[in-house]
């Protein structure tokens, strides 16, 4: 049971995740904007409640991966608006007490960056080091077995300096040097720009395979593996979750901390280990404020593992430090489509209740993804002339991943054409609208009291005004769960119980045990909000109940 010691902004919280291109379109092109963001920060403070916006990337980009391969760090892409649309947008979300962080992209650039242009003219070049160029191995081909995430090989040829580079991801995006201290300098000044901007801080994408071995070591295959084209078929100890990359992390964090309250978040790599995802806190709370690991929402809907990831947060998070939880986001299938197909449970109602009870109860910061609170499912009918996952798509040998285009469907505002995504104008969106928007859109949910909607913004109030969700300790009060959560967070002037019933076909004989009854309803699906009563025997099937007492 950690306690927080020291208060930061972020312990109290909710961070909530835009991808641009499909949040809002104001100018009536079919693509999100930043303009679109400004009309909407109203929605986002006084309808939701949230506390910061995370933007996917906005940067200059040829958008071969949709924004994540960049071309300009100074610049703005066009198809979200210009440097001055930012700083209005930092300036009336400022205003609102919404803070802006900004997804930085600097494990690679886009092959269209001037640093590339010039590395890949020759080797002799001022920045032919910037980037991991090698050698065809002895008698032609590959220099190393390293594989790209998006399928097939890492390495791509440059026949203008006769070698390789390798890549991470896609082709077009060309992994830099971080060996190389004129590189490092120059992202820091990239850092340092957008600070002095006044944003409220960054999230690092793909934080854990910044270094890569010096040596460009092979790769071991995995025991039995036979298909060396597949990335999981191997241990990737030379191109991934190496020491120095710790190093990296901490130099960003130092600058970091030369500002006032801003803040670091790291994507640790989907598949890192849990440990590794972890430690990437620092030895002394030195790195990233926030990691976002992904153990927990690719959990199974099963109390038993939802607990379990809980629990090796709190063993592993270090003291002073707060742990992170998310649902959903850019990359990954959206969570009720995930979680309701899994369960076969018939009710995603009721599992999106119950899963952001979890979100917003638990300790740590919650970060939501656009939709999220509104029940937004994945898009499963995407004509392949519509699908804009360019860099999955087209990727080589990537038959084992899955089109992220599903989850990053427009905004669901209200049942008007397209859902309301280009503020009254009739136009194609980027990507087709889920059907299911007439039914699922914030408009009615707004109207309707019983709402997803309705339920993520009474948890985000409960959540806001209570010191233990925000700072308390965590405790389950279930060893061993298997069809119900149920925890304690505690404050020495608070405590909240929190239960929640799995079951769906029947009531389920509570094993909870307290020292006191007499509980206030803070929230729950069944009983009387303000209603004070003792902890019920029996949990009706799907129940959620917030608890709390003054101590």
């Amino acid at each position: 049971m950690t306690k927080i010691t020291q208060k930061y902004w972020w312990n109290n919280s909710v961070i909530y995740q835009i991808y641009p291109l499909t949040f809002a379109d104001a100018n009536g092109d079919g693509q999100g904007d930043i303009e679109g963001i400004i009309k909407r920060l109203d929605y986002l403070k006084d309808d939701l409640g949230i506390d910061a916006v995370w933007l996917s990337p906005i940067n200059k980009s040829p958008m071969v991966d949709n924004g994540y391969d960049i071309s300009d760090y100074f610049d703005i892409c066009p198809v979200f608006g210009t440097l001055d649309d930012f700083e209005q947008l930092l300036a009336e979300a400022h205003q609102r007490q919404i803070r802006i962080i900004l997804d930085l992209v600097i494990n690679h650039t886009s092959n269209q960056h001037t640093w590339f242009l010039e590395s890949s003219q020759s080797q002799n070049t001022p920045k032919s080091d910037w980037y991991l160029w090698q050698d065809p191995a002895p008698g032609g081909g590959f220099p190393n077995n390293w594989l790209s995430y998006f399928g097939g090989t890492g390495w791509t040829y440059n026949p203008q300096r006769d070698q390789y580079y390798f890549h991470t991801f896609n082709e077009n995006q060309p992994d830099l040097n971080w060996q190389n201290p004129d590189v490092r300098k120059a992202i820091y000044d990239i850092i340092r720009f957008w600070l002095d901007k006044g944003v409220d801080g960054f999230r690092l994408d793909a934080s854990s395979v910044y270094s890569k071995d010096k040596y460009f070591r092979y790769n071991p295959v995995k025991f039995g593996a036979t298909d060396q084209n597949d990335y999981n078929n191997f241990h990737h100890i030379y191109n991934k979750d190496l020491p120095e990359n710790h190093q990296i992390i901490k130099e960003i964090r130092q600058i970091i901390d030369e500002y006032d309250e801003r803040i670091l978040i790291g994507e640790t790599f989907i598949d890192s280990r849990l440990y590794e995802s972890t430690v990437f806190y620092g030895v002394n709370n030195d790195e990233l404020h926030l990691p976002l690991t992904f153990e927990f929402p690719f959990s199974p809907w099963y109390p038993g593992y939802l607990q379990q990831e809980i629990e090796q947060k709190e063993r592993l998070t270090p003291p002073g430090a707060s742990p992170t939880y998310f649902l959903n986001n850019h990359d990954i299938p959206r969570h009720l489509s995930r979680w309701v197909e899994c369960s076969l449970c018939t009710n995603p109602i009721a599992i999106a209740k119950a899963a952001a009870t979890i979100l917003l109860t638990v300790r740590g910061t919650p970060v939501l993804y656009y939709g999220e609170e509104i029940g937004m499912v994945n898009h499963l009918s995407i004509p392949p002339e519509k699908a804009k996952d360019y860099a999955i798509n087209e990727s080589r040998d990537n038959q084992s991943l899955e089109s992220r285009d599903g989850a990053r469907t427009p905004m669901q505002w209200d049942d008007s054409p397209n859902a309301g995504f280009s503020f009254g104008k009739l136009v194609e969106p980027w990507l087709p609208v889920n059907d299911n928007y007439l039914e699922v859109n914030v408009k009615k949910e707004l109207e309707d009291p019983d709402s997803i909607l309705n339920f993520y913004r009474d948890l985000l109030k409960i959540r806001k005004n209570s010191e233990a969700l925000c700072y308390g300790t965590w405790k389950t009060l279930i060893h061993y769960p298997y069809e119900h959560l149920a925890y304690i967070r505690e404050t020495e002037k608070e405590q909240v119980l929190v239960i929640i019933n799995f079951s769906y076909e029947k009531p389920f004989e509570i094993d909870v045990k307290v020292s006191e009854n007499k509980w206030k309803v803070w929230l729950s699906n069944v009983e009387e909000s303000g209603k004070i009563i003792d902890l019920p025997e029996t949990l009706q099937p799907f129940e959620v109940s917030i608890l709390g007492k003054k101590l």
